[in-house]
């Protein structure tokens, strides 16, 4: 029998033309392990000859569970805002959920939250840095995961996750002092993430006894903020100061930071080494390659997605703390050893 005139198909429609009950095509939909393989075939020719789609509304109200997953952001802009919600989606869709998006100043945050909570989402994914103590409060609130950029000791108890920065910069700045760098400069802008990227190349310099060097702290972030940097350290080094190495806390900065060495004349990596964070799709394709670190945001989505289910499933793990996602270190040709000098003994590596 046809679909009724006026009315899109149902499941009764698909389990009249497939031969088997409604409860049949409900196991069919929500792939339920107890159904013959020949069977959930003809369920799913069915259901593409009809053309039935799935009713969330009929669902949500058979199962109490609205499939929906609402995201919150202080940040919308932010080109990592994007990557993230991506690989949280791609996470979600396998399970048949469907994100809900809502961008807000920081000012907004309690009312953009509040109209989220409205439209009765299962859980929460927040990426709300400073402000996680707003969702917090609220009453009411579904299973929310929190997304850091510095996941250290958050001060509320919300379950987060977030790339390990300090351990990216911790292992990139090991590899620099693996080619025989004496020590590592540094840049940060002080945004997001970068004070935990900060801790990570000074604990790599301390565990080595290697010298700290003063920072450089440009006052605003992207590749300009990367050129002024790489200026000033390439006049610290013409005064005398051995700079063989940088570590700039994000890609952006690392751009800059080529273009003021080369404006300097100085070469890299024969006379300084330059390694960047984040890992930006055309850092493989610049001359010379970027070493940098993977904190891939959408293995960061996945991951926060992951928590969220688990939760909404009613299983609490204890995970000691924030989930950290590893952030792997990338050596491409930006990085290489500290350059030669001539001796009385023969060339041989610098060590200022």
């Amino acid at each position: 029998m046809p679909p009724r005139r006026g009315h899109g198909p149902v499941m009764n429609d698909v389990a009249r033309l497939a031969g088997v009950s409604h409860q049949t095509v409900s196991r069919v939909l929500n792939a339920h392990p107890g159904v013959l393989p020949e069977t959930a075939a003809r369920v799913r020719a069915a259901i593409a000859e009809l053309g039935y789609r799935r009713n969330s509304s009929a669902r949500a109200l058979a199962t109490h569970r609205s499939g929906l997953v609402g995201v919150l952001t202080t940040r919308p802009g932010h080109p990592d805002t994007a990557r993230l919600l991506m690989g949280a989606e791609r996470a979600l869709r396998a399970t048949g959920h469907t994100l809900l998006y809502t961008g807000t100043a920081p000012a907004d945050l309690p009312a953009a939250a509040e109209r989220l909570l409205g439209l009765a989402p299962e859980g929460c994914l927040a990426l709300v840095p400073g402000q996680e103590d707003v969702l917090a409060a609220l009453h009411h609130r579904p299973p929310t995961v929190v997304v850091h950029d510095d996941p250290r000791a958050p001060a509320h108890r919300l379950p987060s996750v977030g790339a390990d920065h300090s351990g990216g910069a911790r292992d990139l700045t090991r590899h620099l002092l693996g080619l025989g760098h004496r020590t590592v400069h540094h840049v940060a802008d002080g945004s997001l993430g970068h004070a935990a990227r900060t801790r990570g190349w000074r604990r790599a310099l301390e565990e080595a006894g290697a010298p700290v060097p003063r920072p450089e702290h440009p006052d605003r972030t992207g590749a300009g903020a990367g050129r002024a940097a790489g200026l000033a350290l390439a006049a610290r080094r013409a005064g005398g100061e051995a700079v063989t190495a940088v570590l700039a806390a994000d890609d952006r900065l690392a751009l800059g930071l080529l273009r003021a060495l080369e404006e300097s004349g100085l070469r890299v990596p024969g006379q300084v080494s330059v390694a960047g964070f984040g890992d930006l799709p055309d850092a493989a394709h610049l001359t010379p390659a970027l070493t940098t670190a993977d904190g891939d945001p959408a293995r960061v989505g996945e991951a926060a997605a992951g928590l969220l289910l688990r939760l909404l499933d009613g299983d609490v793990p204890d995970t000691g703390g924030p989930l950290l996602v590893p952030a792997r270190a990338r050596p491409r040709r930006s990085t290489g050893p500290p350059p030669r000098v001539d001796g009385p003994d023969g060339p041989a590596r610098a060590h200022w």
